[in-house]
C-alpha cells in the first residue's frame, strides 16, 4: 500500500468509525454491543497500523 492509499484508507476508516459510533450508541441488546465493539476495535487497530507504517517513510526534500 502506498502513501496515497494508505491516506485514502484512514479516511474511510474515519467515515466508518462515525458510523460504527452512532450505531453503538442506538443499540440496547448487549451482544449487538459487543459485535459493533469488536468492528470498532479492528478499524482502530487497522487506523494504527497503517499510522505507523506512515511514520517509517522517510521522503527525501527533492520528493515533495
Amino acid at each position: 500500500m502506498n502513501a496515497y492509499d494508505a491516506t485514502k484508507r484512514i479516511y474511510a476508516i474515519s467515515d466508518e468509525l462515525s458510523i460504527l459510533s452512532k450505531e453503538l450508541g442506538a443499540a440496547v441488546k448487549e451482544t449487538n454491543r459487543n459485535l459493533i465493539e469488536k468492528q470498532i476495535n479492528i478499524l482502530e487497530n487497522e487506523f494504527f497500523n497503517i499510522k505507523h507504517k506512515l511514520e517509517k517513510i522517510n521522503f527525501s526534500a527533492g520528493s515533495l
